[in-house]
């Protein structure tokens, strides 16, 4: 998708081209969207439907795709909705379980809606790739341990993930001992304390009385499904079971968490740091450039100040500055029409992409002799609230195609705030400006 593209028009448009569809309906606890959108993965765009309701039909959350349009055949395109799930389950650490498959020449809905949850809007960002077949299955499985309502098999699923990760036997005990000293998830943490106060050696405890118990009927050491106080057990074990699985999926397996995209935010250069080769990169991260070395910069970049659904566009600048000030790259972009100017810093060393919407963007005149100049005013005024209201700054590339770096959402420095009302009457005041003006604007001249 382009900077431009609104995910929801897309899929308007979308949904009625005629094809191959394949539609997976969902039972989830994830927040779905409330309306039909687009996702890209894989480089693949999926439709996501909402659940629908009325007194004529009752239908299931979905994932949909128009698989000939990919030249895929329809066990394919069910791979590829599979594939989405299962890293939209990884992502939010929630059930989604496909229970019904549909399709035909347009994506019709499909099932009867139960338990699920809606947003306005559902973020396409931080979707795991696998890079491995064997990482593929791990995520299956993990997704079908999320799934399942049954503590067991539940647990049961989580031990595959982990046994996906670990397919050696005989390392998974002395592997274990060493993950226990370094889990960070609260439950599990809780539930490993409780067994070592027991005695129990946990990796034998989980096989024996886990996964074995489980999975066999013939042995004595079973659990029992009419046994209360063996899912209660069980109900305890699987934060334990799942962590164990998170920790050897990431360790053996390349399977990214989805905390690290936070806590390592590397999204925020990617598409920069691309631009320049390691030695370059060494030069920035250590706050200069490297001597002897030229650095090519984009003339133009596309910006865009993003909060979920809701995107505004000073569109494309041009690049008038840069310095290096205490070990940050700064960039000047002007608009073509030389009215407003945004200034961005890139801390290399640190991976961030800054911006300050109070004092990073601004009019580089007062004129307003034209449409264009109260437009670029409108835009700015609307920019700087969406970001004042934990909005995010994205800079693509002139050609919209590519994301060459992601702000943080914006905090408001402490005790400061915009005033609303302030802001509508400005926007108020622009636009009776802007409709009082001519349509057709005549050069000085002419």
């Amino acid at each position: 998708m382009l900077a431009t593209d609104d995910p929801f028009e897309l899929a308007e448009r979308y949904q009625n081209q005629r094809g191959q569809w394949v539609v997976g309906g969902l039972e989830t606890q994830v927040f779905w969207p409330n309306r039909p959108q687009i996702v890209r993965f894989e480089g693949l765009d999926f439709l996501l439907q909402p659940a629908v309701v009325d007194d004529q039909h009752r239908s299931l959350p979905a994932i949909a795709i128009r698989a000939n349009g990919f030249g895929l055949t329809v066990n394919e395109g069910r791979a590829a909705v599979m594939r989405l799930a299962t890293a939209i389950a990884w992502r939010e650490s929630k059930k989604v379980d496909i229970v019904m498959w549909g399709g035909g020449s347009h994506p019709h809905r499909v099932g009867r809606m139960l338990n699920n949850a809606y947003t306005e809007y559902f973020s396409g960002e931080n979707l795991h790739v696998p890079q491995s077949e064997e990482a593929r299955k791990a995520l299956a499985y993990y997704r079908e341990g999320l799934s399942l309502g049954n503590p067991f098999y539940s647990f049961l699923g989580f031990y595959k993930a982990f046994a996906r990760s670990l397919p050696n036997g005989r390392e998974r005990g002395p592997w274990i001992q060493q993950a226990l000293l370094r889990m960070t998830d609260r439950e599990a943490i809780s539930r490993r304390e409780e067994l070592q106060a027991q005695g129990d050696n946990i990796s034998e405890y989980l096989a024996t009385q886990g996964r074995h118990a489980i999975a066999h009927a013939e042995r004595e050491d079973i659990v029992d499904p009419d046994d209360p106080d063996d899912h209660q057990r069980i109900h305890l074990d699987k934060p334990l079971m799942r962590h164990l699985a998170e920790l050897a999926m990431e360790e053996r397996l390349g399977v990214t968490p989805p905390s690290a995209y936070e806590r390592d935010h590397l999204y925020e250069l990617e598409g920069f740091r691309a631009l320049f080769d390691d030695e370059q990169l060494a030069g920035l991260r250590g706050g200069a450039f490297t001597e002897g070395r030229d650095y090519e910069f984009p003339d133009e970049l596309y910006v865009v100040a993003r909060k979920g659904q809701t995107a505004v566009h000073l569109g494309l600048m041009r690049m008038t500055a840069s310095r290096m000030d205490e070990g940050k790259l700064g960039i000047q972009l002007d608009s073509a029409n030389g009215r407003v100017f945004f200034v961005f810093w890139m801390d290399f060393a640190n991976e961030r992409l800054i911006f300050d919407p109070i004092r990073g963007c601004g009019l580089l005149n007062a004129r307003r002799e034209s449409r264009s100049d109260i437009q670029s005013e409108i835009l700015l005024q609307e920019f700087r609230f969406l970001m004042y209201c934990n909005g995010s700054v994205e800079i693509w590339s002139s050609d919209r195609e590519r994301r060459m770096g992601k702000s943080e959402a914006y905090i408001l420095p402490v005790n400061w705030s915009p005033n609303f009302a302030d802001h509508q009457q400005t926007l108020i005041e622009l636009n009776e400006r802007l409709q009082a003006m001519p349509e057709i604007e005549v050069e000085a001249g002419g």
